[in-house]
């Protein structure tokens, strides 16, 4: 397997990219519901909401930093061919839902980033370091970026869900492998 794509496949980093992005919605997601539910001075698994709160952040830059590093590794090498199985339709519309997936790994990280730094929240990376507010308290634009940020996660998991019902249709019904071109090949 290549390290780029390739017109003959997707490369290691894409695939690699892809999955951290994965499992960084997935813990955003969790970490989102989880800080949202706790009340003031109520824990889980001995953690108080703060503790939620400031993984959120930090996974949040973390995943900007990965999606600017995936965006790069996009325009290195060409997309493969799409596969013969998918219909016209299923073309159009994972093609969209890649446009509203990496317009979200930018727009979520920057409106929650603008949001907590200028609602005067900060951000305490991985509850160790504060980083500096370079925008101090601005009252309407917190209340701008913070609806921006419940609108995108929507909108995120639309297009999340959508692209996942186009996966197991294929896996489970149409059942030709198409998973399989986002997973490592054996002997790769």
């Amino acid at each position: 397997m290549s390290i780029v794509n390739t017109k003959e496949g997707y490369g290691a980093l894409t695939k690699l990219f892809h999955w951290l992005i994965v499992l960084l919605f997935a813990l955003q997601y969790v970490g989102a519901n989880i800080m949202l539910a706790l009340g003031r001075g109520e824990t889980l698994f001995g953690q108080n909401g703060g503790f939620y709160y400031n993984w959120h952040k930090s996974l949040g830059l973390v995943a900007l930093v990965i999606a600017v590093v995936r965006l790069i590794n996009r325009q290195v090498g060409r997309l493969p061919d799409w596969a013969p199985t998918l219909t016209a339709g299923e073309q159009r519309f994972i093609h969209r839902a890649e446009q509203l997936l990496y317009l979200s790994m930018f727009v979520m990280p920057i409106s929650g980033y603008i949001y907590v730094m200028s609602g005067g929240y900060g951000v305490l990376l991985f509850g160790v370091w504060k980083m500096d507010n370079p925008i101090g308290k601005w009252e309407s634009l917190a209340f701008l970026t913070k609806w921006v940020h419940i609108i995108f996660s929507y909108a995120l998991l639309a297009a999340i869900l959508g692209h996942l019902v186009v996966v197991l249709r294929h896996q489970f019904i149409v059942k030709d492998g198409l998973i399989k071109r986002m997973l490592p090949r054996k002997g790769d």
